[in-house]
């Protein structure tokens, strides 16, 4: 990813959380907390995956993506608002679950960690 590409990256990411966290009255998304955690954008500004972590069931965890892409159009606009560049791109949102994995890595870790002595006398 090119300097400007991350930088348009992590504009969008300012912008949308601030959207979402702020003004983005959906009922399957104000109940729940959402973060952005990352946002590719493709080298001719066409596409950007929006990576977010969710707080919740996989039931909650779902109905909020979908209110996402549901409401992509709405943030697309608020972007062009926002964002001075001749090309905004469409956005996707796709849930990012490498904060789940890696608590369930730790709780396996810290599982294992006392089934093993390793100093042997």
């Amino acid at each position: 990813m090119s300097k400007r590409t991350e930088k348009v990256g992590d504009l969008i990411q300012t912008v949308l959380a601030e959207q979402i966290d702020r003004k983005l009255k959906h009922p399957d998304i104000t109940s729940i907390m959402i973060s952005i955690t990352r946002v590719d954008v493709t080298p001719d500004f066409s596409h950007a995956k929006i990576y977010v972590s969710i707080l919740g069931d996989e039931l909650s965890s779902t109905k909020a993506i979908d209110a996402l892409t549901h409401s992509s159009t709405y943030l697309h606009r608020q972007l062009i608002q926002e964002i001075h560049l001749r090309k905004i791109p469409k956005l996707e949102f796709i849930e990012d679950r490498s904060m789940e994995e890696s608590e369930k890595f730790n709780t396996l870790l810290k599982s294992i960690d006392g089934t093993f002595d390793l100093k042997k006398e």
